[in-house]
């Protein structure tokens, strides 16, 4: 037997609630409103930045506190967006960072000061893209490079690099390493290791 909801009589508000469930092929959100004994919404709306030919996707967990603009029954309406609290506090103190970070430790940010962006996960970051890194690309951890890509000055499926690389660790290529490497000697023997 379900639980008859209280009746409210009140005015299109503001309310902050408790996400109770998230439809997340819909991106809607059912919200516990506290301060109503508990109600629970009907499935509303999450907000986004944009839904159309633009489309921005992502969703609170249950749990999270968000606002929500409700019709004087409470029953229709959209959630604004989630809120920054006691228990969840904000990621950065500067107007300048722009930052997503993820439940699992992954973070995205953006300082618009210094026009950084850094890229941190444990996961693999893939970059798909038919245009050419042309700047600096700083990777700390391992870089895979997929033939099919050109460097400037190349094409097919070759990387050129205009300038120096520098490794601290060893460079292989088709099974040869750089800087361990020998060769046969001329009367005989192998040669030493490159200096």
């Amino acid at each position: 037997m379900m639980k008859q909801q209280t009746t409210h009589d009140f005015g299109a508000t503001l309310q902050f609630g408790i996400v109770a469930a998230v439809d997340e092929a819909g991106h809607n959100l059912r919200v516990r409103l506290p301060a109503l004994e508990d109600m629970e919404t009907d499935w509303l709306p999450m907000i986004t930045f944009a839904a159309g030919g633009n489309q921005f996707y992502s969703l609170p967990d249950e749990g999270e506190q968000v606002v929500c603009l409700l019709d004087a029954q409470g029953e229709s309406g959209a959630v604004l967006g989630a809120t920054y609290n006691a228990a969840d506090k904000p990621p950065a103190a500067s107007k300048d960072m722009w930052v997503r970070r993820f439940k699992n430790g992954t973070v995205i940010e953006h300082d618009r000061k210094t026009g950084d962006v850094r890229v941190k996960t444990s996961g693999v970051v893939t970059i798909d893209a038919d245009a050419v890194v042309e700047k600096t690309l700083t990777v700390n951890g391992l870089l895979t490079y997929t033939a099919g890509m050109s460097g400037s000055g190349g094409g097919g499926a070759s990387a050129m690099i205009d300038g120096a690389v520098h490794a601290t660790g060893d460079i292989t290529s088709g099974g040869i390493s750089l800087p361990n490497h020998t060769h046969p000697g001329d009367s005989g023997g192998t040669t030493g290791k490159p200096q």
